[in-house]
């Protein structure tokens, strides 16, 4: 599993493949609430992998990680989001939501998310993006 902070970016993945177990996921989760004075702090964590406490208060800046899902097909990530006074916690990544990531033969399965100050939204390709959860 890799993990680090970036730029928005599109990563390639070299011999992706179709079967659980044998293809990378990359999860993206890109800070996008401008100029803040309330950093974002999120949590993000599997079962098996605690990917830790991350704090950003720089817009565009990204946190993201890549694994293989379990040939199974019941891998599952979910992150845990705070901004000030408001919080969210959701899965970012399971059988069902891979669905919803970018596929392509070569990238491998990309899952994007955008942290904005109105909620959390979804793109399969960095252009079109879907909102799909509330702060609450």
């Amino acid at each position: 599993m890799t993990f680090c902070f970036g730029h928005a970016k599109e990563l390639a993945f070299q011999n992706a493949k179709i079967f659980p177990g044998s293809y990378k996921v990359t999860v993206h989760i890109i800070n996008a609430i401008p100029d803040q004075a309330t950093p974002l702090t999120f949590r993000c964590q599997s079962k098996d992998d605690d990917l830790g406490i991350h704090t950003t208060s720089k817009y565009r800046e990204e946190f993201y990680w890549r694994f293989v899902p379990n040939a199974w097909g019941s891998t599952l990530y979910f992150c845990h989001f705070y901004w000030g006074l408001k919080q969210r916690v959701f899965a970012v990544y399971d059988r069902k939501i891979e669905g919803f990531c970018g596929w392509w033969k070569l990238y491998g399965h990309n899952c994007y998310y955008e942290v904005r100050p109105d909620g959390f939204y979804r793109s399969f390709n960095l252009h079109l993006w879907y909102k799909f959860n509330d702060w609450i």
